[in-house]
């Protein structure tokens, strides 16, 4: 029996993840409560009954609780969770209202699957990484926050697209091209935007170039209608839903943060959310002194500064759990671009990887029980040897016969 080659049987491995982890939501989906999709679910289906209107209702904790009353139909509490997003995350949902709910989250869940694995293949394509691009590609799907995504039906899955398309926008000759492309990624930014606050450093130091003026344009609009939909008592309801959420109803105890290491080792209070709040100012300014003393000018330097802030990011973030860190498949594919170019192996990569995966499954284990969660700790380290890791490649040149053997071609996407 002859084996397939490497990069194959990688492709082959990671592809039988993703399909276990399809057949495993299919399966077990019904043991849980309702996933996380029925409260976007509920929102969009009472907004579609009570028109833009009610848009200035939608973060009051009764209305929310009327919304969701048709649940207790079905294998669940009456009230799942409150819906905490910013309004453009209830648009996407609103066509699935006309599906009852369980048929309507099995269509999102593979709309959004097929997104996911969409826009990592484009985004790997778009850094060309050659023959290893399509394995790194499945290798970064078949992960368990993706099937922590699926089961709950997050808006995570969009990531992956998200990002493609900003990148894409960089290389886009027509301006209507880019400005498409840029407002569908500053739609699906403005769904989860505390995750990724520390973004508004490289921004500032890339404010010259027009797709990033573009989404900033993108993204004040999203807010403007916003702000105008809830008005100011609705964005007041907004902050006060969310601190409920974060402290009350779902405490950060299994939060992927600063917050979640400090709520577990201090325990709950306010001590631990100052601390946290502290820790996310002086990472801001950290990292804007870090940028402004050391800027990126190549592309291995943009891709692993761009790697370091989204890990920081995450760490620093007021809420994240583990399927957020889905937002990891861009630096995945940066730290890959940077270390192919630079003439260097992928094996430290998927060392991080499986880190990252085995760090996820051991903070979510009902059997082992430690006293902080692994993945705080991991993506500091990861931040940190990112930025580290900038001096060490900085000067790395890829000889042409290795641009050859890696498939590389030539003409890289450059962000400085």
């Amino acid at each position: 029996m002859r084996w397939p080659p490497r990069r194959r049987l990688v492709e082959l491995v990671s592809l039988a993840f993703l399909v276990s982890y399809v057949l495993l939501v299919g399966l077990g989906i019904e043991q849980q409560k309702l996933p996380d999709y029925a409260a976007f679910y509920a929102m969009a289906r009472a907004l579609a009954r009570g028109g833009p209107a009610t848009f200035h209702q939608l973060y009051s904790l009764s209305f929310q609780i009327r919304a969701e009353a048709f649940l207790s139909a079905g294998p669940s509490r009456s009230y799942v969770e409150p819906f905490v997003a910013l309004p453009p995350a209830a648009l996407p949902v609103l066509p699935f209202t006309l599906l009852p709910l369980w048929p309507s989250f099995f269509l999102w869940d593979g709309l959004c699957l097929g997104l996911c694995v969409l826009g990592t293949l484009w985004l790997v394509r778009q850094q060309r990484l050659g023959p290893v691009g399509t394995a790194l590609a499945l290798a970064i799907v078949a992960s368990y926050p993706t099937y922590q995504a699926l089961s709950e039906g997050q808006y995570d899955l969009l990531w992956p697209l998200c990002i493609a398309l900003f990148t894409a926008a960089w290389r886009s000759p027509g301006a209507w091209a880019r400005w498409w492309r840029v407002a569908a990624a500053s739609l699906v930014f403005t769904f989860k935007p505390d995750l990724l606050l520390l973004l508004a450093v490289p921004a500032a130091a890339a404010w010259r170039r027009r797709p990033v003026r573009r989404a900033a344009v993108c993204v004040l609009v999203l807010a403007a209608i916003s702000l105008a939909l809830l008005g100011g008592a609705g964005l007041l309801r907004l902050s006060q839903l969310e601190s409920y959420t974060l402290f009350a109803r779902f405490p950060p105890v299994l939060d992927e943060t600063v917050l979640g290491l400090l709520w577990n080792l201090l325990g709950p209070g306010p001590l631990a959310r100052d601390l946290a709040w502290a820790a996310l100012g002086l990472a801001l300014l950290g990292l804007s002194w870090a940028w402004w003393r050391n800027p990126p000018r190549t592309e291995i330097d943009w891709c692993l500064a761009l790697t370091s802030t989204v890990c920081l990011s995450l760490l620093v973030a007021p809420h994240s759990l583990s399927h957020d860190l889905m937002l990891l498949c861009g630096p995945a594919v940066w730290t890959a671009t940077a270390l192919q170019r630079a003439g260097r192996s992928l094996y430290p990569l998927a060392a991080w990887m499986l880190a990252l995966n085995a760090s996820v499954i051991v903070d979510n284990s009902t059997r082992i029980h430690l006293p902080f969660p692994l993945v705080p700790f991991l993506l500091l380290a990861a931040g940190l040897s990112a930025w580290r890791a900038r001096r060490a490649l900085a000067g790395a040149r890829v000889r042409a016969p290795e641009r050859a053997e890696l498939g590389v071609r030539p003409g890289p996407l450059s962000l400085g």
